[in-house]
């Protein structure tokens, strides 16, 4: 049960939280703070094309932790909404009176340029504001970055291909995997690269296999440089799908704790290696790069 303070809301999927997102929760906070209101950001969880659609698909820039975690760092409120088909069909009116005016009290409203509510997506910002002419709302354009809109199919689609400094471009940050360091095979120590494997969140994108340099921050709130290995080690045996952090001049026992791996570079794809001293040797090479970019 949601406090009853009155609020400034905003609403949709955000995932990715990008920079288009990022305008959104801007114009928020500053309405917000105008009108002595709290600035909420509202996500549906799940992602409502896990709901009409696949689950899983797409997969998720953001996990439902990593979004609140984000957007709570703004300054602003966060409130997973559950989603359901039940939801989806219902008729915008029902569901704007019962949720966002109702149980979350808002008394503002932002909403971007491409949101619907309700049955049909019959909820447009126009349909709203004809059904309910007392409710404050502005619209937010869309946003482009380079000449093209920026989405969160653009940025999955970067990382697939590895192109993760164009995705940094639409996010306004590093691609980040956030996950808890799990006990591994230890493999990366018998050849001298001991590796904190990252256990992370259902249907979080993973990036194209290979490896990239990148920064993790731990439990304790460091940062450290690293090589990351994402994909299969088809040197080893194709075993399955593990996101290996090579954590750069470190030697500690951080097993259970929760880490950040933000993705800085692409540095190279997988491959197979013919033996584990041409593994070693692009490894340590790798390790060059990310100390040094």
């Amino acid at each position: 049960m949601l406090d009853l303070v009155a609020r400034a809301v905003t609403v949709g999927n955000f995932d990715g939280c990008h920079l288009g997102h990022q305008e959104v929760f801007q114009i928020l906070r500053t309405e917000a703070k105008a009108r002595g209101l709290v600035p909420t950001v509202v996500s549906f969880e799940p992602h409502t094309r896990h709901v009409l659609g696949i689950p899983g698909h797409p997969a998720l820039l953001t996990t439902t932790e990593e979004k609140s975690f984000f957007v709570r760092s703004l300054g602003l409120d966060f409130v997973a909404l559950p989603f359901s088909r039940q939801v989806a069909e219902q008729p915008f009116q029902q569901f704007f009176q019962e949720k966002i005016l109702g149980e979350l009290n808002t008394k503002f409203l932002v909403l971007g340029h491409d949101h619907r509510f309700g049955a049909a997506g019959k909820g447009t910002f126009d349909a709203i504001i004809a059904a309910f002419p007392d409710v404050s709302a502005i619209q937010v354009s869309a946003k482009y970055k380079d000449g093209e809109i920026l989405s969160s199919s653009r940025i999955r689609n970067a990382l697939e291909n590895g192109a993760v400094e164009r995705a940094t471009t639409f996010l306004g940050r590093p691609y980040r995997i956030h996950g808890i360091v799990v006990d591994g095979k230890h493999l990366g120590r018998t050849i001298g690269f001991p590796t904190a494997n990252v256990q992370t969140g259902a249907f979080k994108l993973i990036p194209k296999y290979g490896s990239y340099a990148a920064v993790v921050r731990l439990q304790n709130s460091t940062a450290h440089r690293a090589v990351v290995n994402i994909g299969r080690q088809p040197s080893i045996g194709d075993l399955p799908l593990a996101i290996e952090a090579h954590i750069l001049d470190f030697n500690q026992n951080i097993y259970g704790q929760s880490m950040d791996v933000d993705l800085v570079a692409f540095i190279r794809p997988e491959q197979k290696f013919d033996s584990l001293d041409d593994l070693k040797r692009q490894i340590g090479m790798d390790a060059d790069f990310a100390r040094n970019i």
